[in-house]
């Protein structure tokens, strides 16, 4: 529009006109699908509704509407005066509308990131003896201070320090153990470094000792939902928290994973672990979704989670991704761990054009210059 030199305050009017969105409603009894599919018609829109709602004898079913921001800003007028919940409804589509245009931001510590300007590259410094692929090479700790002070000169934004190994079929071993591995680590780089340092781990008493010695970030695997103390430590010290998906445990989250709606099971997950979250006292701005690349998911699995990513934006917090060298990617290269960096580097691209703010890689130098130029292509500035 502005190529044909469309006035500002008329671009303005016209972008909601031609934005469209498809959403998708939670189950509705078939009065309040019929009501819903008459307004929205009314406002210029359209819905697809189950086969037998318009008779009446339809179990509650979701609901799939599409339409232009302007034509549910319109909806959302008329739905308020309506009943079956039609009005609540109205609410959360109002709420919806918000999140995506909110400007994309969160703050670790005191620091605020812009992710709408710059998609941000975390770098993963395994200190256990049997992680994946890095398992066993930072077990001395020259290694892994090393490591670490080159991935923050190589670009990282961030560090994100492992003391369990979370593979596919891994045993969990006690939080005295894991501390003990982090403890020398933690103890030289929160001093050496100036970026932030995320610890993945599921136990409070892990998150408790780390975020009392340097930590900003815990990088939950489970979403807040293997240890009920987590959510409460995480809130205390006032921490950033990443919220990922996980179907079962790292112990048996591979034995064949089943899903009968993929996206909405994993975004109920994070919904809910996010409730979770802000009701402990978590603060909104430091909260991340993660819909867990490779733990309970079959390799179409994730690749439907990467192809689908941008359905994540809805809950309105920055979607970190974490593709690195992982199994998906060897089965379709029919490659090892340690021949998957170009693979990574086009997930972590697609992950990035697709909605990705932030990206956990093991290959920081390799994935700075890939993402420059996924946010080149996206327009990031």
């Amino acid at each position: 529009m502005e190529s044909v030199d469309v006035d500002p305050a008329g671009i303005a009017i016209m972008v909601r006109k031609s934005e469209f969105l498809i959403l998708k409603t939670d189950p509705l009894i078939a009065p309040a699908a019929n009501i819903l599919k008459q307004q929205i018609l009314s406002v210029g829109g359209d819905c697809a509704v189950a086969r037998e709602v318009p008779t009446g004898q339809a179990p509650p079913t979701p609901v799939i509407l599409m339409a232009t921001r302007r034509q549910y800003e319109r909806l959302i007028i008329n739905l308020k005066q309506q009943c079956f919940g039609l009005d609540k409804l109205a609410v959360e589509i109002e709420e919806f509308l918000a999140r995506i245009s909110a400007p994309r931001k969160f703050h670790i510590g005191q620091q605020e990131y812009q992710t709408d300007q710059k998609t941000l590259i975390m770098g993963i410094l395994n200190v256990t003896p049997d992680s994946f692929y890095d398992g066993g090479r930072h077990a001395e700790m020259s290694a892994a201070i090393e490591t670490a002070l080159e991935m923050e000169a190589d670009g990282a934004d961030l560090i994100d320090i492992g003391g369990e190994s979370t593979r596919p079929g891994s045993d969990p071993i006690p939080a005295e153990v894991e501390i003990a591995r982090l403890k020398p680590v933690l103890e030289q780089l929160q001093m050496r470094l100036k970026i932030p340092i995320s610890i993945d781990t599921y136990k409070s008493a892990v998150a408790e000792w780390t975020l009392n010695n340097g930590a900003l970030i815990i990088n939950d695997i489970s979403g807040l939902n293997f240890d009920s103390q987590m959510a409460g430590t995480i809130a205390k010290h006032d921490a950033g928290v990443i919220l990922m998906h996980i179907k079962g445990t790292p112990k048996n989250m591979q034995a064949d994973p089943h899903y009968t709606n993929l996206i909405d099971e994993i975004m109920k997950y994070l919904s809910d672990s996010v409730q979770k979250a802000r009701t402990a006292g978590i603060d909104g701005s430091k909260i991340f979704i993660d819909p867990g690349i490779g733990f309970g998911k079959t390799a179409e699995d994730n690749y439907r989670i990467m192809r689908y990513l941008a359905e994540f934006q809805s809950l309105g917090l920055p979607i970190l991704v974490g593709p690195s060298r992982k199994a998906f990617i060897g089965q379709v290269l029919n490659l090892p761990a340690d021949e998957r960096l170009e693979g990574t580097l086009a997930a972590v691209t697609a992950a990035v054009l697709n909605g990705a703010d932030l990206v956990r890689v093991h290959d920081v130098k390799a994935a700075v210059r890939a993402v420059k130029i996924a946010d080149a292509i996206k327009g990031k500035s």
